[in-house]
């Protein structure tokens, strides 16, 4: 009996492969390998998608934060506040664009950056709030807007969990000043290597963001012209192809990948270990399936002689990090956090999982209980 990895790329990847591939040869036959028809279809049906005005392709997840952030304004010593849960390109970007990255706790249900506590470490010098979409369970993005018009703050998603996730019928990316997603070939939308994404309903900010992108050339200007120091960070027409064929099918992705994490809580609540928590208000596309177990490291044994594959989002906190060490945080300043990171657990959550594998991890799982 084959073991079910906690991703399988092989069955995704199968399903576009024949399209793809007459893309790609379309593009090689056209020499149209770092720019061409890809990208500009892409931007357009990415920017449908997402229900913005605007969208931009670029290189990677990291590179959409990077990117956001500096057209967004952020310099050296400006506070961006954001969470400790969540993968260290989020603070990484902060750091890079020459800001400070602030940490706030999150929520105890979803894991999730908790606009009061956010509100408490809101200084002279925070410039922008950076959420988390995390697990593509989204923020609480009213409180969230009303906390940034408040205290005339930018708002910043960083939507890599969240392809196509809906707070209160609106799809998040579209919330703040600029949306940021990877690309990245796990992720429900993803590309044959590394890509990302933003999204925006503001066009002066958009422009700013390709100007960054593009050598700090300005898109109708002289391509001889830098008006600003940038970056070398577009999206290529090789993985745009790849990226617009997985939009085609995202929605039917989605809808199934939530029907099989609500057969997992039904497993799970039946034993008394709540399964994932999403609010009634939000309708998420869920990255994985993570829950929170006492005795993790057991579950893992557990799942592993079973055949099941797990993976933990995300073990260390980023104020534990020691990249983030200079910081001067500590353990236990973020309580919640540092739970879900000791706690949780993702099992095997795709869109091509057969009806018997579903059956075989909610076996595995009903088994480690009894």
């Amino acid at each position: 009996m084959e073991n079910i990895p906690l991703f399988n790329l092989k069955r995704q990847v199968k399903q576009i492969e024949v399209e793809v591939l007459n893309s790609w040869k379309v593009a090689l036959n056209n020499c149209e390998f770092t720019s061409g028809r890809y990208i500009d279809q892409l931007e357009k049906k990415a920017a449908d998608f997402f229900h913005t005005r605007y969208s931009l392709g670029v290189a990677s997840g990291t590179a959409s934060l990077i990117i956001s952030l500096k057209a967004a304004g952020i310099k050296d010593g400006d506070e961006v506040i954001t969470t400790p849960l969540t993968f260290s390109a989020t603070a990484d970007a902060i750091r890079l664009v020459g800001g400070k990255p602030v940490f706030a706790d999150v929520q105890e249900m979803t894991g999730n950056l908790d606009p009061i506590k956010v509100e408490q470490v809101i200084t002279q010098k925070t410039k922008a709030i950076l959420v988390v979409h995390l697990y593509g369970v989204p923020c609480d993005m009213a409180a969230f807007g009303k906390l940034t018009k408040k205290h005339n703050l930018v708002l910043i998603e960083d939507a890599s969990h969240a392809h196509g996730s809906l707070y209160k019928n609106k799809t998040v990316g579209g919330f703040g000043l600029a949306g940021c997603f990877s690309l990245y070939p796990s992720k429900t939308i993803g590309a044959f290597g590394n890509a990302g994404l933003i999204t925006s309903n503001n066009k002066e900010f958009i422009q700013k963001a390709r100007t960054y992108a593009h050598h700090g050339i300005s898109l109708g200007k002289s391509s001889e012209k830098h008006y600003v120091n940038g970056l070398n960070e577009l999206i290529d027409n090789l993985q745009a192809a790849a990226v617009l064929a997985q939009l085609k099918t995202a929605r039917d992705r989605i809808k199934k990948k939530k029907i099989i994490a609500q057969k997992y809580n039904q497993v799970f609540n039946n034993f008394g270990n709540p399964g994932m928590y999403w609010p009634e208000f939000t309708d998420p596309s869920l990255y994985v399936y993570a829950v929170r177990i006492k005795n993790r490291e057991k579950f893992i044994n557990h799942m592993k002689k079973r055949g099941v594959g797990t993976g933990v989002y995300y073990p260390v906190p980023l104020h534990l990090q020691p990249s983030f060490s200079q910081l001067g945080y500590k353990r236990r300043d973020f309580p919640i956090a540092e739970k879900f990171s000791d706690r949780t657990v993702s099992v095997p959550l795709y869109a091509h999982l057969t009806k018997n594998e579903v059956a075989r991890v909610s076996g595995a799982i009903q088994d480690f209980f009894e």
